[in-house]
């Protein structure tokens, strides 16, 4: 004679108590999401103007492209020191400085042409893809936006708004930007805002934002 299964049933009570447990876990859980979500996407745009736009709401392979142009700011700078001029492409190309000399950037971002526009108290490196769709036929993945990094000459009384000037910090020459449109264009000149370009700033750029007011 076989011997008899013993069979363990929870009692009703407890399950019911341990599936009301497990769904009050999923709900704290998924308000945290959300609320790490909402922090995420509302707090950093909460204090910047119209025409500015936050370095982590970059998409693909912009924020690389992003962290050159500011990263050679300051070698630009360093050149201007020692020459007495703003350093053209060529020059920069020959310095091996990213994104100018493409072959230190990935294969989508190589097909992007400088070209150095010189103003009165400020320089500008404008950016744009040659040929989008050449570069999509040969398999590449090359990114649509135009660039702009501007670098100002606060000693200069003619150069363009708005900049930041450190709380006018007379120690500090120069300060520089990035500016993006989300397409292909023609050098915009001075004016970016009024053509509808944004200035990508991170966490230090806003918080010197903040303080100045400008």
């Amino acid at each position: 004679m076989d011997k008899p299964k013993e069979v363990i049933v929870a009692p009703l009570a407890a399950r019911r108590e341990a599936l009301a447990l497990c769904g009050v876990i999923a709900l704290i859980m998924l308000l945290m999401a959300g609320r790490f979500s909402a922090i995420r996407i509302t707090a950093p745009v909460k204090s910047l103007k119209s025409f500015q736009q936050k370095d982590i709401f970059l998409k693909n392979q912009a924020p690389l492209l992003y962290r050159a142009l500011r990263g050679v700011a300051g070698d630009i700078i360093d050149l201007r020191e020692e020459t007495g001029q703003w350093p053209d492409i060529t020059l920069l190309q020959s310095e091996a400085l990213p994104p100018f000399a493409a072959e230190f950037l990935p294969a989508g971002l190589r097909g992007y042409v400088w070209t150095c526009h010189v103003g009165k108290g400020w320089v500008d490196y404008f950016g744009v893809y040659g040929d989008v769709e050449a570069a999509k036929k040969r398999g590449l993945d090359p990114m649509d936006n135009s660039f702009l990094l501007r670098i100002i000459d606060l000693n200069r009384e003619e150069h363009p708004h708005p900049h930041l000037d450190q709380d006018n910090d007379k120690g500090i020459r120069f300060t520089s930007q990035v500016w993006m449109y989300p397409a292909g264009r023609t050098y915009p000149g001075e004016n970016v805002v009024q053509k509808g370009w944004k200035w990508i700033v991170d966490a230090t750029d806003q918080k010197i934002y903040e303080k100045t007011g400008e």
